[in-house]
């Protein structure tokens, strides 16, 4: 699938660097997935540029690790290595951690409760085998959270590092929902407390319990792609 609809059509930038901006854009932000092939005739003609400067701009990503070239078959968007998710979740629990220590020192008696109420739906629906609403209900329980503290910047860049984690499917079969059902009791209360720095370290240390969490599930299927170098 080709690397189609984006809101850059008619642009036309001249250099490959340009290009190669726009194509790490759509990675990072999910606009194109993990396996997928990108098309150089495709992203020339979203650009209504020619096919060189596309071409060099994916030999660049190639070196930077956001896109891999396979015989025959063209540029793939790169999964993550091992190093790579653990350094992402390094930074989802710095992120993550800064934000709850933010809240802990703001938050309202009701935002508080909707928290809480968040979590016991959480709690439900993982007894109830219901994956894809967990993962739902996860996401929404740290955008509730970011916005509670009142950091936007901060919260926008979880988020953002937030698309790297795998599918739900996955998600769920390295144990998430079971780790967050767990944890986000602690965090809570340090919320309720008013204390930044508890709120802060338990939040940091959920999301490298996740990190790991799905780190060991990756290798019990050796799910690495050979070209990992860790």
């Amino acid at each position: 699938m080709a690397a189609s609809g984006s809101p850059s059509r008619g642009r036309r930038p001249q250099l490959p660097e340009e290009v190669a901006v726009h194509i790490r854009e759509q990675i990072i932000t999910g606009q194109v997935q993990e396996g997928e092939y990108l098309r150089l005739d495709q992203l020339a003609e979203d650009l209504g540029i020619s096919v060189t400067p596309v071409r060099e701009a994916l030999i660049a990503l190639s070196a930077e690790g956001f896109v891999e070239l396979e015989p025959r078959q063209g540029f793939a968007v790169a999964p993550p290595s091992r190093q790579d998710l653990d350094d992402i979740f390094e930074l989802r629990a710095l992120l993550a951690g800064g934000l709850a220590g933010r809240c802990a020192g703001r938050i309202t008696g009701e935002r508080a409760r909707e928290l809480r109420a968040l979590q016991h739906e959480l709690s439900r629906v993982h007894e109830l085998g219901d994956g894809t609403t967990a993962t739902e209900l996860l996401n929404r329980f740290h955008r509730e959270l970011g916005e509670a503290s009142g950091a936007r910047k901060l919260a926008w860049f979880f988020e953002l590092a937030s698309r790297y984690a795998p599918r739900e499917q996955s998600l769920a079969a390295a144990g998430w929902p079971q780790a967050c059902v767990r944890d986000h009791g602690a965090v809570l209360r340090a919320l309720e407390d008013g204390d930044p720095t508890a709120a802060e370290e338990t939040m940091r240390e959920h999301l490298r319990t996740l990190g790991r969490l799905l780190i060991e599930h990756l290798d019990s299927r050796n799910a690495w792609p050979e070209r990992r170098d860790d």
